[in-house]
């Protein structure tokens, strides 16, 4: 018994190095799947997280869309009012309003197809109507009657160039985060949303012309300053 006793010693005396560097290895290896687990438990989690905090963000942005009508409102049969509705299709808003309202006269020269923008004052009327919704149809707004006046000024610089309206729209809304929010469209003669840099090109462009601004209403003495100065 002794003797096996020392074999085994001297075994493990041999074998000594062996063994060292084998339980290495497997501590080694160890701690390489148990830091590999960990990576994998907090990558699912941040997956997780992140797919949570997508789908809240989501749910909690306002999709808007903003859509025209024209109503006949005199026996001439004339489309002389647009309309223009604001619809809320995802999440709560509240405090829905325009803020700002540029307009242009868009001419393009029969002559020579230059085109010109004159601004215009007061295209839209900006004081709209809630509908008193959160979601669905929220707002409407309208031209006061602009549309007549378009299409006599149209007709009365016909052999000048075409005629078309460009205006544009801020809105300001509430989101279900209690968090103010603003939008830029363009209303005519496209509807769709801005750019923040688009809008503030727009705005500085307008400002440089305003000397030149002009009122729809104001139809026989358009067309005079248009033929004259344009």
């Amino acid at each position: 018994m002794k003797n096996k006793i020392i074999l085994f010693r001297n075994l493990l005396e041999r074998n000594k190095i062996f063994l060292e560097v084998l339980t290495a290895i497997v501590l080694t290896s160890t701690s390489i799947f148990v830091s590999f687990q960990a990576n994998n438990i907090a990558n699912q989690a941040n997956i997780i997280s992140n797919t949570q905090t997508g789908i809240m963000k989501m749910e909690n942005t306002p999709s808007l869309e903003i859509r025209k009508t024209q109503a006949v409102n005199d026996s001439s049969g004339v489309d002389n009012v647009s309309k223009w509705t604001v619809f809320n299709n995802n999440s709560i808003i509240s405090n829905f309003e325009i803020e700002k309202e540029y307009a242009y006269l868009n001419i393009v020269k029969r002559k020579n197809s230059t085109e010109i923008n004159i601004p215009l004052m007061e295209y839209i009327n900006i004081d709209g109507k809630s509908t008193g919704k959160n979601e669905g149809s929220i707002y409407e707004f309208d031209n006061k009657n602009c549309s007549k006046n378009e299409l006599l000024t149209r007709q009365g610089i016909w052999d000048y160039g075409y005629t078309q309206i460009k205006s544009y729209i801020e809105i300001s809304y509430t989101n279900v985060l209690t968090k103010k929010e603003t939008k830029y469209y363009q209303i005519t003669p496209l509807i769709q949303e801005i750019s923040n840099m688009e809008w503030d090109s727009i705005k500085k462009d307008w400002s440089s012309k305003s000397k030149n601004v002009m009122h729809l209403q104001d139809i026989e003495m358009n067309v005079q300053k248009i033929k004259i100065y344009h």
